[in-house]
């Protein structure tokens, strides 16, 4: 050793340490380590001397940044720990004592000292000892303290947040404010993934959970409903209250799909739930995002679209037919599955299915096994039902029919207009009429909106004898529109007009009885149809004139 190091002591090491001269700080630091443990005391000792100086002179801010990595570096004894701790935690603010150097052990010798600490001080002392504990492992005894920061007011959620996980066990005492946070702004969405990350070691908050999901069209919702979804894998108390939101509102509908999109496979109580979203949704947009699903897992899903289509409510075969519309793989297979069912089960098609599930069924048909023979016959299974009870035969099941069937139909719909004298009917009904099978008729939207006025009629008082007569004017108009297409369904049209019947007009008091009865004649109307079919040559009336005539190839 030389003569400088000779001469060394302690109290003159440490001094060194201040110097701004690094070789004699480092003999200074280098007398100071080969004397541990028996200098330890010493040094921490001066440490708290030193640090409070340090504001205001640079040799004792070198001497405390040195001492500081010297302790830290050293085995530093537990009773030591605390006076040093808090030493660090009064240092000034302009010197910098880097924490990474600090060792976890002095933290955990020290940890008594800094819960009082945290529980006690003031906000400026507080900001200074949460570092420290980022440094360990914590006890489960400052959950209360790390609770009662996660609000707006107390300025440390972010280092509360970043805390909680590091403590050890059970996280339930922080659930109800953790849960809380979900609805400010902007805290809520860092509480919500602080909380799915720590679902493991903290238990669902139910009650809040299920107030926040039926808190409709707010954002607090939404997040509840990005815990919600992940939490109920493992927790059937949460899948239950998804259950209820879905059949309460439609933005949690809407919500839970946005949350379903985002995982890449979707288990089966999932799919259940994407489900309970298609039958309960109101809303063709949320209806449209759920169906889509059906696309992406098809296998896994097939049992489910399978059981639904054929043991559901009528409303749920519809759903599961428009969903098999998305399966590109499986689709053709479920179809043809179905399609034998249904062609021989009178009872699911009428009874369970019923009217309402027609269009979903044949459209499905239509897609994925329209050119199978069971497809027509079945299609022509809905339409005898829909002749039979008066109703309408959808434009999806008119689709599929053989041409034959096709123009049966589609004459019972033009005589059903013709004997009611067009009353009821609009171009609405003309668009939905055709909505599907335009390619398939022999006539435009405008010619059948011509046949129902043609065939309808308006009167009047203004006659000389006060006698009811009929106005022309539109009527007249329509019957010669039709007068001047000359094709073959146009000339069936102008048949029915000239089997236009006249009409008895009887007239009530209030009380019911008949107070006067007159007869409006068509006689000029039938006139105007008969002179354009002589001009034709009596074309002869055939229901499949109705239906688009191939043109001869020469």
């Amino acid at each position: 050793m030389g003569l400088f190091n000779s001469e060394m002591t302690p109290q003159k090491a440490v001094e060194a340490l201040g110097s701004d001269k690094d070789v004699k700080a480092e003999k200074g630091a280098e007398f100071l380590k080969e004397n541990e443990p028996d200098v330890l005391p010493f040094m921490a000792e001066k440490f708290q001397a030193i640090v409070p100086q340090a504001a205001r002179s640079k040799k004792h801010q070198l001497a405390a940044t040195r001492l500081y990595s010297l302790l830290c570096e050293a085995d530093l004894p537990a009773e030591l720990c605390t006076p040093f701790v808090e030493t660090l935690i009064g240092a000034p603010e302009n010197v910098e004592f880097p924490s990474d150097e600090l060792p976890a052990a002095v933290v955990i010798n020290a940890y008594s000292f800094l819960e009082t600490t945290i529980r006690e001080a003031d906000v400026e002392t507080k900001k200074k000892v949460l570092p420290f504990f980022e440094k360990i492992h914590l006890p489960p005894s400052i959950l209360p303290v790390l609770a009662s920061f996660l609000n707006r007011e107390s300025g440390f959620v972010e280092e509360a947040l970043i805390l909680i996980p590091q403590v050890d066990g059970d996280l339930s005492p922080v659930s109800d404010a953790l849960y809380d946070m979900l609805d400010l702004y902007p805290l809520g969405d860092a509480a919500a993934q602080s909380i799915l990350e720590m679902r493991g070691r903290l238990p669902p908050n139910i009650e809040k959970l299920e107030n926040y999901l039926m808190d409709f069209s707010s954002q607090v919702q939404k997040r509840a409903i990005k815990i919600a979804v992940p939490l109920a894998e493992d927790n059937s108390a949460v899948y239950a209250l998804l259950q209820k939101a879905i059949l309460a509102d439609e933005s949690a509908r809407t919500h839970i799909l946005e949350a379903l999109e985002k995982k890449e496979k979707l288990r089966p109580d999932q799919m259940d739930l994407v489900w309970m979203i298609l039958v309960n949704s109101d809303s063709q947009l949320t209806e449209e995002r759920g169906m889509k699903f059906f696309g992406r897992i098809e296998t896994s899903v097939r049992p489910l679209i399978l059981h639904y289509a054929q043991s559901g409510t009528a409303e749920e075969i519809a759903r599961a037919f428009k969903c098999i519309g998305y399966m590109k793989e499986e689709g053709p297979r479920v179809c043809r599955e179905l399609l034998s069912v249904y062609i021989y089960d009178d009872s699911l098609l009428f009874d369970r299915a019923g009217y309402s599930a027609f269009p979903a069924i044949a459209n499905m048909m239509k897609t994925n096994c329209g050119e199978d023979a069971q497809a027509a016959a079945l299609a022509k299974k809905m339409r005898d039902y829909c002749t039979q009870n008066n109703l309408d035969t959808p434009t999806e099941v008119m689709a599929l029919l053989a041409p034959e069937e096709l123009a049966d139909v589609i004459e019972w719909s033009f005589k059903r207009i013709f004997e009611s004298y067009g009353i009821g009917y609009t171009p609405k009904y003309t668009e939905e009429m055709l909505s599907g099978i335009s390619g398939l008729v022999g006539f435009e939207a405008a010619v059948m909106n011509s046949f129902i006025k043609a065939i309808g009629f308006t009167y009047n008082y203004e006659s000389s004898e006060d006698l009811p007569t009929i106005a022309h004017k539109d009527t007249a108009a329509a019957i010669n529109r039709l007068r001047s297409v000359n094709t073959p369904a146009t000339s069936n049209i102008l048949h029915l007009v000239s089997r236009k019947k006249d009409l008895t007009i009887t007239q009530s008091d209030p009380t019911g009885a008949e107070i006067s009865s007159f007869t409006l004649s068509f006689e000029d109307h039938r006139r105007l149809a008969l002179d354009e079919l002589e001009r034709r040559g009596f074309p002869a009336y055939s229901p499949v004139n109705y239906l688009k005539q191939e043109k001869p190839h020469y």
